[in-house]
């Protein structure tokens, strides 16, 4: 197997630990009596993902630049933007990129009104950007009209696979190894070959839910979040090894 000196990841909330920096699940998973500080909180969950767990099992540094509720055109720009400036790019230094699709519904754009960039994730008003803001209405309304009128998943598949090519000739060309999971999608929407990885032939998402790999899954915890348990974070990590192997 290769040596490496560094992995950059870059996804969403599932790559990033999402849920393990949760006041009452960082409580029951450290046996603490006491809520831990938002740094203490942190710090566990850069600590505790696949991309942590995966530096373990290559013994080399790692960057996780998971985000939560990123979109995929968000994660795709945040890897243009790292390898384009970044200052690893040195024929010495072995990279190994991991990029993590999102789920497939999300966006990332620009609202005048608000002067930056925006998530959007959710299609009720009350959530959040919108929070029910009359200023936030039009963007509402858009994202909404998006969604029944134009998104076309197939269309959206094409553009993450077009994409995922592009981006790997392109890092490749930089001397940074690649490999690509996705967490939404069928079992027929992707295809797993040497720079992209499926779970015993799922996505990772179903993967983790077939599995009870999720923070739900653990009895003790009592909660409803979704995002992938420490057990399951381990076992992303060890598959993701033994692709490289």
């Amino acid at each position: 197997m290769k040596k490496y000196d560094l992995i950059i990841g870059i996804g969403c909330s599932f790559m990033e630990g999402g849920g393990l920096d949760n006041t009452e699940i960082h409580k029951l998973l450290n046996g603490l009596d006491e809520i831990a500080s938002k740094e203490v909180r942190e710090k566990f969950k850069y600590e505790n993902n696949f991309i942590a767990y995966l530096s373990k099992l290559l013994n080399c540094n790692y960057i996780n630049f998971g985000e939560s509720m990123a979109s995929n055109d968000l994660i795709f720009r945040k890897i243009y933007d790292y390898f384009r400036f970044s200052n690893h790019m040195d024929e010495n230094v072995n990279i190994l990129f991991v990029g993590q699709l999102s789920m497939f519904q999300r966006m990332h754009i620009y609202y005048d009104y608000a002067k930056r960039f925006t998530k959007l994730n959710r299609v009720e008003f009350t959530d959040p950007p919108f929070y029910g803001s009359s200023e936030f209405k039009p963007l509402y309304d858009f994202y909404k009209n998006y969604l029944s009128f134009i998104y076309n998943e197939n269309d959206i598949v094409y553009n993450l696979e077009r994409n995922m090519d592009l981006y790997t000739n392109y890092l490749e060309n930089k001397n940074v190894d690649c490999i690509w999971l996705s967490y939404d999608g069928t079992t027929q929407q992707f295809v797993d070959s040497n720079n992209f990885i499926k779970f015993n032939g799922d996505n990772l998402g179903a993967f983790i839910e077939k599995n009870k790999l999720r923070l739900c899954d653990v009895n003790e915890l009592n909660t409803g979040d979704l995002h992938i348990s420490i057990k399951g974070h381990k076992i992303v990590a060890e598959k993701i090894y033994k692709k490289l192997l």
